[in-house]
């Protein structure tokens, strides 16, 4: 039996409000470890950060994953399923070309975060929201401690 995605309800919503919540410490936690990202003209900055972040997750979670999942005839709810994994892994390695190891390995977890979002309400748009909050949070993040 084929697995069908939840719509958006109350338990995306909260897993989705919970998610957001939990990117504040985590984004400015990446910023003091001198992970950040450079502030320098906020308009073009932020302009950047949506586009990025909403055209990554309209190829990653809205193309990539739901292929994936086709390809591997998913089925079940886990929490975790092969198509997430696989593309949250894509995901992190392509951000090799512009970060260091570390951070492009500390995202894949963020990156399964993006890809549940997307599994449990069958559409993109909250993991792209997800996406652009925590990039808005970190470029936020490290302004302040650029400011400082």
């Amino acid at each position: 039996m084929h697995h069908r995605p939840l719509r958006p309800g109350t338990s995306t919503l909260v897993f989705c409000l919970v998610a957001a919540v939990a990117a504040v410490p985590i984004a400015f936690g990446v910023a003091a470890a001198g992970y950040g990202v450079a502030a320098l003209d906020p308009p073009r900055d932020l302009a950047a950060i949506v586009l990025w972040s909403v055209a990554e997750e309209i190829v990653f979670r809205g193309a990539i994953q739901p292929a994936v999942a086709r390809a591997l005839k998913q089925a079940g709810a886990a929490w975790i399923t092969p198509a997430n994994a696989l593309t949250s892994l894509l995901f992190a390695a392509l951000h090799l070309w512009r970060h260091p190891l570390v951070v492009a390995a500390s995202i894949f977890p963020v990156s399964l975060v993006y890809g549940r979002a997307r599994e449990l309400s069958g559409q993109v748009w909250p993991a792209a929201l997800l996406h652009l909050t925590f990039n808005a949070l970190l470029y936020a993040a490290s302004w302040l401690r650029s400011a400082s």
